[in-house]
């Protein structure tokens, strides 16, 4: 009896410990072990997460790349093929390095998206999938490790609840047996004495299973916190990978974007350098050369007027057949005559151009020069029909004695109905050479600040007047009626006449401010919006010359609207 009541003495100090124990709800999310590997199994949610992202971003960052370079390859390509028909210069040689920049920056975004796939893609995939592998047994290794703490919690309550009940039980026997064994007979004592035995037998079985479950939870307890201190540890060591491996892939990207940019600086130095060796003037002048290039023998055939009396074998008789044709000789000759003046003036002007070169500009001498050789044309045209006329009425041992020079020069050909004649003339090609312009001259040409110096200074030599002008572009009229005296009529007589003519400058019109133009040099003039000006002369460049209440100036085309001139 003596352990029986040793061991009831400590019932109420165990029943005051499962008093503060029936508080604690929750066991799992109490301990700090727990809360440590829940914390750190966010975080690993969390880099499973970005590394999730990440592997998107790679995918679709190498897609676009290797996107990117077949596109810029074939449009290098395309390049490539349009320069290899054009000529060899400079500027074709840059941009056949364009194409070859073009290629190469093509090649660094190919091996950039290959990187990106092979490299980056490849690794992140590896590390979700190794780490979910790893991962995996953990929550199952702490699910069930706690869920036989929770059971042997819950046992060891009602263990505790039971052995409670049992001690209280006996312990009230063992005071009954106690106050009445003086007064009960022996075979009442002896039935009380058994059944307390018994309950102290059931008290201490319960006792000492009660004991191994407690000793048993304390095991549970230490091994439920060891598994979580494990799985702890390796999803600490996981994230470190991860952050290994992270790093790594930093470190690989920087050197790749580094490598690309290298790439591309280099192609973008290549270009500069090519751009600086291109040669625009020299560019325009191969140009000019090799598209210049003809024989000076070029033969040019014209349709030959065909006239019906020119058949031998027609119904005419043959005196009739001479004086028609001698009608149209006598029409061919006087028109002859009036070419040949007409060319006589012309060359007498070009030769006053060249002793003179103030009286006219660059733009008169072409005009000149292509009508000296249009009236050229003519005149031979004129003679070559004049030799063909004079032929078919020549007898037949004779020949005409006048343009000889035509006689190899005029071939016959048939069509289906009637036969044709045509001439062939040597007649060079002349093409106008523009002179090159630069950027700066171009700029120039567009904005326009004036003159150099003021035209009212007497060193500044009188431009070319609208009289000038006239007779440059229309000296075939006059000359044929006058025999070449227009010209000298047109042309300046003496110096006095020209500074009259600059000083005093005749208006050709009106025009109207349509803005405000406050000039920025002395030679410019001013005016206000609505203001009506006195239009003197019209520049290429953009910029007019005119004058407003006696004040004479350039001002800019675009500022004013000119007035229409009614006709009387």
């Amino acid at each position: 009896m003596s352990g029986f009541e040793s061991r009831m003495v400590k019932v109420p100090g165990s029943k005051s410990i499962n008093c503060r124990s029936l508080k604690m709800k929750d066991l799992i999310g109490s301990c700090s072990y727990n809360q440590l590997y829940q914390n750190l199994k966010q975080y690993s949610k969390n880099g499973d997460h970005f590394c999730k992202e990440l592997l998107t971003v790679f995918q679709q960052r190498a897609e676009l790349e290797l996107t990117y370079s077949k596109g810029l390859t074939k449009l290098a390509g395309k390049l490539i093929r349009a320069c290899q028909g054009m000529s060899k210069n400079s500027t074709f040689t840059a941009w056949c390095q364009v194409s070859d920049e073009m290629y190469s920056r093509a090649d660094a975004h190919r091996t950039l998206g290959n990187a990106f796939h092979q490299e980056a893609t490849v690794e992140i995939r590896q590390v979700l999938d190794e780490h979910a592998k790893r991962k995996r047994p953990l929550d199952s290794a702490i699910e069930r490790t706690g869920k036989l703490f929770t059971a042997n919690w819950n046992e060891q309550l009602k263990l505790k609840k039971r052995l409670h009940g049992l001690t209280r039980e006996h312990e009230a026997l063992f005071n009954y047996v106690e106050n009445n064994k003086h007064t009960s007979t022996e075979k009442e004592k002896q039935k009380m004495f058994n059944r307390l035995t018994k309950s102290a037998e059931q008290q201490s079985r319960v006792d000492e299973h009660y004991y191994l479950v407690n000793m048993e939870g304390h095991q549970m307890r230490l091994k439920w916190q060891n598994t979580l201190k494990n799985c702890y540890q390796i999803t600490q060591e996981l994230e470190k990978h991860r952050i290994e491996v992270l790093c790594n892939l930093l470190s690989r990207y920087t050197l790749h974007m580094s490598t690309f940019g290298k790439t591309l600086k280099h192609g973008q130095t290549q270009i500069e350098q090519a751009a600086q060796r291109v040669d625009m003037d020299q560019d325009m002048q191969t140009l000019v050369d090799e598209s210049c290039n003809t024989a000076e023998d070029n033969k040019i055939e014209f349709l030959m007027a065909d006239y019906f009396e020119e058949d031998a074998k027609s119904q005419m008789t043959q005196s009739r057949r001479k004086d028609a044709i001698k009608l149209k000789l006598q029409r061919l000759e006087e028109s002859i005559t009036k070419t040949k003046k007409d060319c006589e003036g012309i060359e007498k002007l070009m030769k006053t151009y060249a002793e003179n070169p103030s009286f006219s500009n660059q733009k008169n001498l072409e005009e000149t020069e292509e009508l000296h050789d249009e009236n050229t044309l003519k005149l031979d045209l004129l003679e070559a029909t004049h030799y063909k006329l004079s032929l078919s009425i020549s007898e037949p041992e004779e020949k005409p004695k006048t343009f000889q020079r035509f006689s190899g020069s005029i071939f016959k050909w048939k069509d289906k109905e009637c036969e044709h004649s045509i001439v062939q003339l040597t007649r060079p090609v002349k093409l106008r050479r523009t002179p090159f312009r630069s950027r700066q001259s171009l700029r120039a040409s567009i904005i326009y600040k004036g003159p150099i110096q003021s035209p009212t200074e007497p060193s500044v030599q009188p431009e070319p007047n609208d009289t000038d002008q006239i007779a440059s572009t229309t000296p075939l009229q006059e000359t044929a009626e006058s025999g070449g005296s227009a010209v000298d009529e047109a042309l300046p007589c003496s110096d006095n006449k020209e500074d009259e003519t600059a000083a005093t400058p005749s208006s050709i019109g009106k025009c109207k401010a349509l803005y405000n133009f406050t000039p920025e040099h002395d030679d410019e003039l001013a005016f206000k919006e609505g203001d009506l000006l006195d239009l003197y002369k019209k520049e290429e460049n953009g910029w007019w010359i005119g004058a407003l209440n006696g004040q004479k100036g350039h001002f800019p085309s675009t500022y004013v609207e000119e007035l229409q001139l009614c006709s009387k």
